[in-house]
């Protein structure tokens, strides 16, 4: 009777484990998601062949790779801002680095999208630049 028990905790404990090794893949997901989301805009909305999509890809992750660093980067000065802010301590200097990688992260999204528009053909161009202006237009309305 003892060693059954033994097993049957043995086993939930290997099931566990495996569930929580898959579960820890969840940020590759969501980078996945991301990609994803983009090609499907890319193919559906501006109708990207195949070469303009492979290129699309490699943009994707060159913008990926220069995205992961910036945001590690912005993470740890999280956690620098909000030690100082229990501590009572004003430090200004971390919240200019804080705002110039800030400033760096979206430099890179426009970089990104503007090598996207390079991979675009004149019609998609156009699309691009009338999905961006009224994107411009909404946040000027709020």
């Amino acid at each position: 009777m003892r060693n059954k028990l033994i097993y049957v905790i043995i086993g939930i404990l290997v099931i566990s484990n495996v569930y929580l090794i898959f579960k820890s893949d969840s940020n590759r997901s969501q980078r996945n998601d991301e990609f994803k989301k983009e090609m499907r805009f890319l193919k559906s909305r501006l109708n990207f062949d195949k070469e303009q999509l492979n290129l699309a890809k490699i943009e994707f992750k060159r913008y990926s790779n220069e995205k992961k660093k910036l945001e590690k980067k912005l993470r740890v000065y999280d956690l620098i801002i909000i030690d100082n802010i229990s501590q009572d301590i004003n430090s200004e200097d971390n919240k200019d680095n804080y705002y110039d990688l800030a400033i760096n992260l979206n430099e890179l999204r426009i970089k990104h999208w503007r090598n996207i528009r390079n991979i675009a053909n004149d019609t998609q161009e156009n699309k691009l630049d009338s999905i961006w202006s009224s994107m411009k237009k909404k946040i000027k309305n709020q």
